[in-house]
């Protein structure tokens, strides 16, 4: 089957896209790919110039592309650019269109796309398919991520040099969770947190990597690390959708300590594949027990592992997305 997919940005610097893009070639079918968003600087300045135009311009050569190739199906990750009249007329020639948005719960696609429009829409999230069916989506679908293989993986050599790691955007909420945290853990930090935090926070000294980081570099620290701590961004606001850093952690065999969402039991079995907390409070006497019972660590860790591998890769992702669309 052909699928024409259309990604947020190169395929190189967007991480998802490549997955997808590489998950779908390895699952046997051929791929064209589209960025929807900025290519190059002359695009930037388009952008700048008219943003209508831009918009424009890239529903026509999306739509010029289709004409081409002429794809079996259609997928775009966000889909942010794409207007209502593009999707219908993909339709009319008789391509299904999907869409796969990843930023519920906190960003709900009914702001930035006609999610009416397309035959099937997942997201990262349960808690907001209501929310959709009440825009006109037809069929929405819970998919959320998972990992690349090749890239979140256990390091066999890797020593474990932290107690504690966490990486991430910086949030308020992480921010106030984290501040309290190093009062009474050893926490290694990795994001883009310097612009945003004071010059004199006492979380500075704790990051091992200030800035954007890589996939593998990600991957790197978390095998280095005897927990890894996920907080989502959107902790103690809603309690469903779950964030890509669940699964990428488990992939690296890591001991990862979470805080609970509904999705999460059906993923992971709770004290025996991941460890969930419901309130930050609960942090400081949570990790300590754990961090001194390595050999159970251990055993988690490595059953998470197995499960991730089992059920949450991403060429099964994208199986499951095209079974559900009867695209198969």
């Amino acid at each position: 089957m052909k699928i024409l997919l259309s990604i947020p940005g190169h395929t190189r610097t967007i991480p998802m896209g490549y997955f997808v893009e590489k998950a779908l070639r390895e699952l046997g079918h051929e791929v064209v790919v589209f960025n929807h968003e900025r290519e190059d600087q002359l695009d930037r300045l388009r952008e700048k110039i008219s943003f209508k135009r831009f918009l424009a311009r890239k529903n026509r050569l999306v739509l010029a592309l289709a004409k081409t190739e002429k794809p079996d199906a259609f997928l775009t990750i966000y889909g942010k650019t794409h207007d209502a009249a593009t999707l219908r007329q993909l339709r009319e020639w008789g391509i299904p269109v999907l869409c796969w948005w990843l930023n519920d719960p906190f960003d709900l696609g009914t702001k930035h796309i006609p999610v009416a429009e397309y035959d099937h829409f997942f997201t990262n999230s349960r808690g907001t398919h209501a929310a959709y069916r009440d825009q006109g989506a037809r069929h929405v679908h819970f998919l959320p991520v998972g990992i690349d293989p090749d890239t979140h993986r256990p390091l066999p050599a890797a020593d474990k040099k932290y107690d504690i790691v966490f990486a991430g955007d910086w949030h308020t909420i992480r921010e106030k969770v984290l501040l309290e945290l190093v009062q009474h853990h050893k926490v290694a930090l990795m994001g883009p947190w310097r612009r945003v935090i004071p010059k004199n926070s006492p979380l500075l000294p704790h990051f091992i990597q200030q800035g954007y980081f890589t996939p593998a570099e990600m991957a790197v620290a978390f095998n280095e690390a005897r927990v890894v701590l996920n907080l989502h961004t959107w902790y103690g606001r809603w309690d469903y959708g779950v964030n890509p850093r669940l699964f990428e952690a488990s992939g690296c065999r890591s001991f990862q300590v979470s805080d609970w969402k509904e999705e999460i039991p059906e993923l992971y079995v709770p004290d025996q594949e991941i460890v969930l907390y419901r309130h930050s409070q609960e942090l400081p006497e949570l990790l300590t027990h754990w961090l001194a019972r390595p050999a159970e660590r251990a055993a988690v860790a490595e059953a998470a592992l197995e499960r991730t591998l089992r059920d949450h890769t991403y060429p099964q992702r994208m199986q499951q997305l095209l079974t559900v669309a009867g695209l198969d």
